[in-house]
């Protein structure tokens, strides 16, 4: 989400892509970029920044020109910051599980990796978006950075089958993967590559 945001931005930046299984984010270089070793990162003029929600929020209030964010006065500011989090604190948790788990199965098979309670549950998750689902667009101005985040959340559940039922889902996330920012970021996807989680490796 942060890469596509950058794109929507039209700002400039390098994309280092980094081996989670090679033991490199082990190591103190990359220790002092990201303390838990993990992804992403974010290297810029200040400080070294780490959880993806806060370079959305940080970069999109950075270049205000661009309105991907309601301003600190805007009326919309409030459901701005509240669908936000709602993606990464809310949709994501109830995804996670079966994203996790379609990394051990065969590409083919990843759609349908999802339980029916799994579905049921997202169902519900997605209940209070159902209206800025159907208006294509989380706020009522328009393409936001909301729509980066829910977006990139929901591209990962289309992923794993979780939105087999839920057309308006669907529908809104297939209006955002028309966009030449989301498909720019797509091409440059790494391959699938299956995980064995029981032994800690790549299959």
């Amino acid at each position: 989400m942060v890469e596509w945001l950058l794109e929507e931005l039209g700002v400039s930046y390098e994309r280092r892509l980094v081996n989670l299984f090679s033991g490199e984010t082990k190591g103190e270089a990359y220790r002092s970029v990201h303390p838990l070793g993990a992804v992403p990162a974010l290297v810029g003029d200040g400080e070294p920044m780490m959880e993806s929600l806060a370079m959305v929020l940080l970069l999109a209030d950075a270049s205000p020109e661009r309105a991907l964010a309601p301003t600190l006065t805007s009326p919309h500011r409030a459901a701005y910051l509240q669908w936000v989090v709602y993606g990464t604190a809310t949709l994501e948790p109830a995804l996670g599980p079966a994203f996790v788990r379609s990394l051990t199965v065969p590409p083919k098979e990843r759609a349908e990796t999802a339980t029916e309670t799994e579905i049921e549950g997202i169902h519900r998750v997605l209940e209070p978006l159902s209206d800025a689902l159907e208006s294509g667009a989380i706020l009522p101005t328009g393409f936001s950075a909301a729509d980066v985040v829910i977006g990139s959340e929901l591209a990962w559940a289309e992923e794993v089958g979780l939105l087999r039922n839920h057309p308006e889902a669907r529908a809104y996330l297939a209006e955002l993967k028309k966009r030449p920012t989301f498909v720019a970021c797509k091409r440059r996807e790494q391959p699938w590559v299956g995980f064995d989680l029981e032994n800690g490796r790549l299959g």
